[in-house]
This record gives C-alpha cells, sequence and structure tokens, in this order.
C-alpha cells in the first residue's frame, strides 16, 4: 500500500486540533485531550506561564493518585520506582509528589505536550503491573525473547519525526539484505489511547526517515487484543505481534 505520509500526518493533527478543549481555572489552563486512560475517561493536563516565560505542564497528580487509590504501591516497590525514573528519561518529565510535570517554551510547547501524554500513558500502564501475577516488565520479557534466539538489538532509540517531536522506541533491529531495519514498540496493555498514539507517531518519525524502515509493534495479549487493534495497525503497514506467537516470527527477525 502506497501511503500518503505527510497527508496522514495532517489529517492526523487536525484531527487532535478539533479535538482538544480548553477551559480556564484561575492561572491555569485545563486541556482536555482525547487520549484515553484505563477508565475510559479523557486524560487532561494543566498548563501555566510562569513570570520568566517558563511553560509549566502536569497531570494535576492525576496518575499516579488513581493509581494508588487502586492498590499500587510506589513506596515499598524499588522496582516500580525505577520505572518511574525510566519513564522520566523517556519522555523529559519529572515527577513532584505525584504529579507527572514538565516544563516548555513557546517553541517547544507542542513536543512536550506530546512528550507529557505520552508519559501519563506510560505510568498510567504500570496499573497491570500493580497485581501480583505480573513478575517482570513486559520490555524486559521481550529482551529476553530476543536474546534466547540470539535476536540482535539495540535498546530505547530515539527518532525525530517531520514535526520535530522525539519518538522513542524500545528496541531497534538492524536492516538485512533481506528485510529492512525494524524498530519495535512494546504494549504491555493496549487500549485506544496507546494505539492511536503509537500509530501517529510512527507515521510522523517515518515520514522524515532516510532509510526504509518498519515498525513492529509486539503486544502483551495475555490481557487483551482485540481485532480492531491489529487491524488498525495493519491499516498502516504496522506489524502487530501477539507476544504469545512470538516464536512464530523468529524465523522472520533473524534472516
Amino acid at each position: 500500500m502506497d501511503l500518503n505520509i505527510q497527508q496522514m500526518i495532517n489529517s492526523y493533527a487536525e484531527w487532535i486540533k478539533s479535538e482538544i478543549s480548553v477551559a480556564k481555572f484561575g492561572e491555569y489552563y485545563e486541556l482536555t485531550t482525547p487520549y484515553l486512560d484505563r477508565f475510559n475517561d479523557y486524560l487532561q493536563i494543566y498548563v501555566k506561564q510562569d513570570e520568566d516565560g517558563t511553560i509549566t505542564m502536569s497531570d494535576d497528580g492525576y496518575i499516579i493518585g488513581n493509581l494508588i487509590s487502586s492498590g499500587v504501591n510506589f513506596s515499598n516497590s524499588p522496582k516500580r520506582k525505577a520505572m518511574l525514573q525510566k519513564i522520566a528519561r523517556k519522555y523529559s518529565v519529572y515527577f513532584e509528589n505525584e504529579e507527572i510535570m514538565i516544563r516548555a517554551n513557546k517553541e517547544t510547547f507542542p513536543m512536550k505536550k506530546h512528550l507529557l501524554i505520552q508519559a501519563m500513558i506510560d505510568t498510567d500502564d504500570m496499573f497491570v503491573l500493580g497485581h501480583d501475577n505480573v513478575k517482570d516488565f513486559f520490555a524486559e520479557d521481550v529482551a529476553t525473547y530476543f536474546d534466547t534466539n540470539n535476536i540482535m538489538y539495540s535498546r530505547d532509540l530515539s527518532l525525530v519525526g517531520k514535526t520535530g517531536t522525539a519518538h522513542t522506541y524500545d528496541f531497534f533491529i538492524q536492516r538485512t539484505k533481506n528485510r529492512n531495519e525494524i524498530f519495535c514498540k512494546t504494549i504491555n496493555n493496549i487500549n485506544e489511547s496507546s494505539r492511536n498514539l503509537t500509530i501517529f507517531n510512527w507515521i510522523d518519525a517515518k515520514g522524515f526517515r532516510q532509510t526504509e524502515s518498519d515498525l513492529w509493534v509486539i503486544i502483551n495479549d495475555d490481557n487483551r487484543l482485540k481485532n480492531d487493534d491489529t487491524a488498525a495497525f495493519e491499516q498502516y503497514g504496522i506489524l502487530a505481534m501477539p507476544y504469545s506467537q512470538r516464536n512464530e516470527y523468529v524465523s522472520r527477525l533473524l534472516t
């Protein structure tokens, strides 16, 4: 399928713009985005401009507060604390009390807003990790799968897209004479927001890539995986790999 990357970027950007609503509360602007949390509520961010012109954005403690209320304990879990630190590095955010925050200026505001939303979605996904039967983070399970099958990879590679936004992928596998280079995104708990954000990020990143690249989305289908999700990825030329079927893909990664 011949994809008109620029047209898709423009269409998606217009959709985002039309779906965001704004309300003012004191010194803050409340932005309601079209992205959903695990309760299917729209994610909201709060924006204010300081006297020096710095723009501060926050989720007002919504994500972590809900996780704590749902029984996810951070204070006694080094693993969850390490995950928060990884999210902070990955998306250039910081945590203050229970708030997820990021700073920007007028020029970097669109990119930083996008990074904050991604950080909120990734942090919200930690609810699945709060259950006792989850032993390790899903990305580490995928790394073990690659190691076991002698699949060479790099970790946490960032691409800057046509919009100027940086997108981070969990794994990168070099091209061979038989296939394109592969970027891999792991999704532990797929929902409409994580699916749509992954698609847009790839459209943006791929449009700025000089070499032929493919995206594989590796999905933890122990949680849930709908046909609509895989069909949406396939529509944009993205391979959706259910983790339970991972052994069927080894030969494609090695050739």
